[in-house]
């Protein structure tokens, strides 16, 4: 039962596991702070004072690393398909993708039915546009954290079509990637500049009327946000259509240095430079810059940091460059991979217990004598504990058998 947990496959890349356990905690971490924020305001911006800590406020990006992640393995496992038959077998495909999504996460949403009963969020009503993984463009759905899975259901249907059917019509390639990558960010500086003229960085305050429309409006409309999914597409086609080349590439030893050294410069900025999305920063390099790089940076940021992911992918998995192997070392540790497994139960089920106790926890330690960083700390530890066990039981209850019904389906097929 624990075997599929534990024991990680000979053909899985190492570093993979490692990314999506990385982004899961990632995630974990970032809502930890956030949920508290509306609790313990003056103690959650408090981290603003320590910027060692930014990273905590920027967990959005971890959803943009798990899109880069999703496109390079869903990508590479359809390019080596189409490649080695000229065809996709849809209903396989499908079939597969269905089995992986639905049942735990219908489980989840039955969980949300209880746990998230009389909260700000208890919108039922409209399940419908979960189910129908179009929840990311309405309104204060059920599960609003599940936006993101949205749009990987929205990748799921539409990636064998563009795969099979479009992109061979294309003589070179290349003019397909770069169209497509290109859309994204001219309709981000359309909605940022002329649809809603933000100003940067933002003056949000988590979940305020102006952070509530921001949310709805614009942070999770899929046609703003697949730019991660494609990065990882990109990455795929290069590993199955160009493998030699790659190889070569990684090879040059200074361009490769160079080129990681960068990336990991660029993840480490990207990563530690608040916009004010989640909460009004008080001190932000953006106040001192002219507002035109604060909408280029708003604009391009997210970009520059999925492909430099899909870059640092390819690196992990072909470069012995001496400057990635601390990373590669890193994230192939064996403690990540039962992590990577629990992913999705973690994800579907970490804000609907966050809903539910933050706010008894709050009540049971009012009056405390421990300080408000203690409480955030003692929630945020014991909330790990809870929904990593939880998810493991998602995991091994519910995932793990519709694994294998899934695996003795699609084997007929």
């Amino acid at each position: 039962m624990f075997s599929s947990l534990l024991n990680r496959p000979k053909h899985n890349y190492k570093v993979i596991d490692g990314i999506r356990a990385v982004a899961i905690l990632w995630v974990i971490i970032t809502h930890i702070w956030l949920f508290h924020s509306s609790i313990y305001p003056k103690t959650t911006q408090g981290i603003f004072d320590y910027s060692i800590f930014n990273w905590i406020t920027r967990g959005d990006l971890s959803v943009d690393l798990l899109f880069v992640l999703s496109g390079f393995v869903i990508g590479t496992v359809l390019f080596k398909e189409f490649k080695d038959s000229n065809k996709i077998n849809f209903k396989k495909f499908y079939l597969r993708r269905f089995f992986r999504l639905f049942p735990v996460y219908i489980f989840s949403i039955l969980m949300g039915i209880y746990f998230l009963k009389g909260t700000r969020i208890d919108n039922f009503h409209i399940v419908w546009s979960n189910v129908l993984l179009i929840n990311n463009y309405v309104t204060e759905s059920f599960l609003p954290w599940t936006w993101s899975l949205a749009i990987e259901g929205q990748f799921y249907i539409i990636a064998p079509l563009v795969i099979a059917f479009i992109l061979p019509l294309f003589k070179r390639k290349y003019l397909f990637f770069i169209i497509l990558g290109i859309i994204p960010i001219g309709l981000t500086y359309h909605y940022s500049v002329n649809v809603f003229n933000f100003s940067i960085p933002f003056k949000h305050v988590f979940p305020d009327e102006n952070w509530l429309h921001w949310f709805w409006n614009y942070y999770m409309l899929s046609h703003l946000r697949y730019g991660g999914l494609l990065a990882g597409i990109i990455a795929a086609y290069l590993n199955v259509y160009y493998k030699d080349n790659v190889l070569a590439a990684f090879k040059n030893k200074r361009a490769n240095d160079f080129f990681i050294i960068l990336s990991i410069v660029l993840f480490t900025l990207i990563s530690n430079i608040t916009l004010g999305q989640w909460t009004n920063v008080g001190n932000s390099i953006f106040h001192k810059l002219p507002a035109k790089i604060a909408v280029w940076y708003e604009v391009l940021h997210r970009e520059v940091f999925i492909y430099v992911i899909a870059y640092l992918i390819m690196a992990c998995i072909y470069s012995d460059s001496i400057f990635i192997r601390p990373l590669q070392r890193f994230l192939s540790l064996k403690f990540f991979y039962p992590i990577a497994q629990i992913t999705y139960s973690a994800f579907l089920f970490h804000e609907i217990f966050m809903f539910w106790f933050f706010p008894k926890a709050a009540a049971f330690f009012l009056g405390s004598t421990l300080s408000d960083f203690q409480i955030i700390v003692l929630n945020g530890v014991l909330s790990i504990i809870v929904i990593l066990t939880a998810a493991t039981a998602m995991y091994l209850i519910i995932e793990q058998p519709f694994h294998r019904l899934r695996d003795t389906l699609t084997e007929r097929k």
